[in-house]
C-alpha cells in the first residue's frame, strides 16, 4: 500500500473514530466531506437514513419519511437511486423588516402540560381572526375562528389536554394577507428545528416571508427543492440567541407549481410546502374517501379531482358544525389530489363532514365516526329554509335501544311520526315531505330512542297559490 494513501486513509479514519465512534455523529453532509458514502451514512438514534435524487444522504425524522417519498424528494436507502446531476444556488434570501399588522403575544413562552395557553393582543377590528396551532411537526392541533369587534382587541385561551405532547409549537393568526406567528413551548425545549411559512399560495414575482426556529445562535441549512426535485435556492441560515430568524424567498422566476422548503441542522430536518402561482379553478370538484366508517383517532384518506394547477381549500367538520380543520392545497398538473385528515382524539362521534372548494365550485361528502359510547344525533339535509311540498331528509347516529326509535315531526298545530329503518351501526335516513296546503313555518324534529333525545329544527317558506 502506498504511504500516501495510508496517510489519507488513516486522516479518514481517524476523523470518523472522532465523531462516531465517541458518541458524536457528524451531520450527512460532514460524513459525505469526509469520503463516507452516502448509503453508508450514520444517522442518529429515531432518524431515517434516505437518499435525496441529487445522491445527498439525508437523516429524517421518521414522521417526516412519509412526506419525503410522498414528494419523490428522497428514497429511503434501499431502494435509493443516485442522481449526479449537481445544482447550483440561484436565489438569495434577505432579512424581512416589514411591520406587523397582527400584535398577539403569550403570557408566556413555556407552559405545563394539562394548562391554559393566554393569548392577548391586538389586531384589525371588525374582521375575522382565523387561529390555528401546529406542533413542531407541522400537523394542526388547535383551529378556530374568532370574531373581532371595533376594538381590536383580542384575549383567547387554548387549553393543553391529552392530546398534546411536549414539544415546540407555534400559533398562526391570520386576517386577509397578514399574519403572525407566535412561537410556543410546552414542557422543556428540545432542540428541534422548525420553519412556518406566512401563507401556503404565493403569487407570480412576489415574496415569501419565512420563519425559523432552532437551537440558540446555530447554523440552518435551507433549500428550496421545485416538484422536479431541482434546487431552487441554498443557503446557511444563522440564527439569533433565541434561536430564531426571519426571511424573504424573492420568487421572480420561479414558475407556476408546487415547492418544498428543507431545513437540516445536526441531523434534523424539517419539510415545509407551498406553491407559486396557483388560480382558482372553475371545474365541478369530485371527491371520494377510503372509508364510511372511522374510529376516534383514525386518518380519512381523501382523493378528489377537478381543474388541474389550481388552489383548493379543505374543511373537516365535526357533526355540530365546528370546523376541526382547515387544509389549504392544490390540484397537480392532471387535476388530482389527495390528502390524509386525522380525526383527533376527544371529539364527538357522528357524521363528519369533509368540504372541498375551489373558488368558484365545492363539494362535500359525509362519514361516520363510530365509538362504543354512541352519542345519540339528529340533522336535517340543509341550513336553509325549505319551500312546501319539498322532501326533508332527516338522519342521524347513534341509536342503541333494542325498543323501536321513533321520529316525531312538531310544530304548533302539528305532529307527524316516523318509525326509522336503523342499521346495525346505529345509523337511520329517513325522507319526511313538508305539507303542500300551508302549515306551520317553525318544525322541531326529535328521535326518541328509550330514554334518550336528540332534536334539531328547520323553517319551511310558504308561497301564496
Amino acid at each position: 500500500m502506498k504511504p500516501v494513501f495510508l496517510f489519507l486513509f488513516s486522516v479518514l479514519f481517524v476523523s470518523l473514530l472522532s465523531s462516531t465512534a465517541l458518541g458524536v455523529i457528524d451531520s450527512p453532509r460532514k460524513q459525505m466531506a469526509n469520503g463516507v458514502p452516502a448509503e453508508e451514512v450514520i444517522c442518529k438514534n429515531k432518524l431515517q437514513l434516505m437518499i435525496r435524487s441529487n445522491g445527498d444522504a439525508i437523516c429524517a425524522k421518521l414522521s417526516s419519511v412519509e412526506k419525503w417519498i410522498s414528494s419523490k424528494n428522497a428514497v429511503v436507502i434501499e431502494t435509493a437511486i443516485k442522481d449526479s446531476d449537481n445544482h447550483s444556488k440561484e436565489e438569495q434570501m434577505d432579512v424581512d423588516i416589514s411591520p406587523e399588522k397582527i400584535l398577539v403575544k403569550s403570557a408566556r413562552d413555556t407552559y405545563a402540560l394539562g394548562t391554559s395557553m393566554a393569548f392577548t393582543g391586538e389586531v384589525m377590528p371588525n374582521t375575522d381572526l382565523e387561529i390555528s396551532l401546529e406542533d413542531s411537526k407541522g400537523d394542526t392541533v388547535y383551529v378556530d375562528i374568532l370574531e373581532v369587534d371595533d376594538s381590536g382587541h383580542v384575549r383567547f385561551e387554548i387549553t393543553t389536554d391529552d392530546t398534546f405532547t411536549e414539544g415546540a409549537y407555534f400559533l398562526i393568526l391570520k386576517q386577509g394577507e397578514d399574519s403572525e406567528i407566535v412561537p410556543i413551548q410546552i414542557g422543556e425545549a428540545s432542540g428541534d428545528i422548525a420553519a412556518v411559512i406566512e401563507k401556503f399560495h404565493y403569487d407570480l414575482n412576489s415574496k415569501a416571508s419565512v420563519e425559523i426556529f432552532g437551537p440558540s445562535s446555530s447554523d440552518i441549512s435551507l433549500a428550496v427543492f421545485d416538484s422536479r426535485n431541482d434546487v431552487r435556492f441554498e443557503e446557511t441560515i444563522p440564527l439569533d440567541s433565541t434561536g430564531y430568524a426571519e426571511y424573504l424567498i424573492e420568487l421572480s422566476g420561479y414558475k407556476k407549481g408546487n415547492y418544498y422548503l428543507v431545513l437540516n441542522h445536526a441531523s434534523e430536518e424539517t419539510i415545509e410546502e407551498f406553491t407559486v402561482g396557483l388560480g382558482v379553478g372553475i371545474d365541478p370538484i369530485e371527491i371520494i374517501i377510503d372509508d364510511n366508517y372511522y374510529n376516534l383517532g383514525e386518518t380519512v384518506f381523501l382523493i378528489g379531482k377537478s381543474s388541474d394547477m389550481t388552489q383548493i381549500l379543505i374543511e373537516l367538520f365535526d357533526p355540530t358544525g365546528e370546523i376541526i380543520d382547515v387544509v389549504e392545497y392544490y390540484t397537480d398538473r392532471d387535476g388530482k389530489f389527495s390528502y390524509p385528515l386525522e380525526i383527533p382524539l376527544g371529539k364527538q362521534s357522528g357524521l363528519w363532514t369533509v368540504k372541498v372548494s375551489n373558488g368558484e365550485r365545492i363539494s362535500e361528502v359525509t362519514f361516520e365516526v363510530v365509538t362504543d359510547d354512541k352519542i345519540l344525533t339528529i340533522q336535517v339535509d340543509k341550513d336553509e329554509p325549505y319551500i312546501q311540498g319539498e322532501f326533508v331528509i332527516i338522519s342521524g347516529t347513534g341509536i342503541t335501544s333494542e325498543s323501536q326509535a321513533l321520529i316525531q315531526i312538531k310544530s304548533v298545530d302539528e305532529l307527524y311520526e316516523i318509525i326509522p329503518e336503523v342499521t346495525k351501526e346505529g345509523t337511520f335516513s329517513e325522507a319526511w315531505q313538508i305539507p303542500d296546503t300551508g302549515g306551520s313555518e317553525s318544525y322541531t324534529v326529535m328521535i326518541v330512542d328509550g330514554d334518550d333525545k336528540a332534536t334539531t329544527d328547520f323553517q319551511v317558506t310558504y308561497y301564496a297559490s
